[in-house]
């Protein structure tokens, strides 16, 4: 030990400035990573983190050199004492772990079908994947990344090719761009990863709730249902505003869905018609898909009363 590190403690000057500047670019994501930060901010939380955490892995590699190159013994080469520092692997694994992530980065075809001003959905045909999973697109790959629950279509339909679609309503500058431009193409990466719906299969009966796009993330299970279900479904102008074919999927898969149009009847009470609904239909839980503030009020409201209620996290 005494041989390899005989000048364990005596840091360089470049080491310790890019130590310094690693404690200043943590902060700065800490800072950019604050909840309220976060939410107002998303993009740019998503492009620090990024840039930052690529920047940051690179000073990491630095780091590791020339700590080794400080402590090692003069009979030692940088190469040997690289090899041999924990630091050296550990880094070699969060690297390799980062780069895996964009290996299934891909430019994908892909067939826009506007619904509405409001909506457009987007069909692939790379792959199926399984219910209850979502992906990540993106027009520019190394700036902005947005996920989607996935729609399976593993037989082909309506002259599609098997795959699947994804609904986007029009939520901010990425998505209104998608449903005015109609893409041909689209950056995609990683695979399909299963998502909140995904629990559906561990229930015997169950109530869905769902607001507005809300629907699409429980489309696939409505299509392939995994166990009988019942419907809520809140939202303004439905089949104007999601097209006639979608509204009719629905029907046919649950002929007593409640679809409530908010434009007619006004905001509806789901806690109250989620709970009455999960006594009539004798339901193990219920799965809401909605905005946050709508699924923390729906699964706070109905587990007070003793019902199984279950909703995205938020935590990004």
């Amino acid at each position: 030990m005494t041989s390899t590190c005989s000048n364990w403690g005596r840091q360089s000057l470049a080491a310790r400035v890019i130590s310094w500047t690693l404690s200043v670019l943590f902060f700065v994501m800490f800072v950019v990573a604050y909840p309220s930060i976060r939410k107002a901010h998303h993009d740019l939380f998503e492009k620090t983190h990024r840039f930052v955490g690529w920047t940051m892995l690179g000073l990491f590699w630095a780091q590791v050199v020339l700590t080794c190159n400080d402590a090692k013994g003069a009979s030692i080469s940088l190469g040997s004492a690289c090899v041999r520092s924990a630091s050296f692997w550990l880094l070699a694994i969060a690297n390799a772990s980062i780069t895996l992530s964009w290996a299934f980065l891909r430019k994908v075809p892909v067939q826009a079908e506007v619904l509405s001003d409001h909506t457009v959905r987007l069909h692939f045909d790379y792959t199926v994947p399984v219910n209850g999973s979502f992906t990540r697109l993106s027009k520019r790959s190394l700036l902005e990344w947005h996920s989607f629950a996935t729609i399976p279509a593993p037989q082909p339909a309506n002259g599609r090719p098997k795959g699947y679609s994804l609904l986007v309503s029009n939520a901010g500058n990425w998505t209104k761009a998608i449903i005015k431009e109609e893409p041909t193409y689209i950056w995609t990466r990683g695979v399909p990863t299963c998502g909140v719906m995904r629990i559906a299969t561990l229930f015997n009966r169950v109530v869905l709730i769902a607001t507005g796009s809300g629907i699409g993330p429980v489309l696939g299970h409505i299509q392939s249902p995994s166990c009988p279900t019942q419907l809520i479904w809140s939202t303004s102008q439905p089949e104007q505003t999601f097209g006639e074919d979608l509204c009719h999927i629905i029907r046919a898969q649950i002929p007593d869905a409640v679809i409530h149009d908010v434009k007619r009847f006004g905001r509806p009470d789901l806690v109250k018609m989620g709970y009455n609904l999960v006594k009539s239909f004798k339901a193990e839980a219920v799965i809401i898909i909605a905005n946050e503030n709508i699924t923390k009020k729906v699964v706070y409201g109905l587990e007070t009363r003793g019902v199984p209620a279950y909703g995205a996290i938020w935590d990004s």
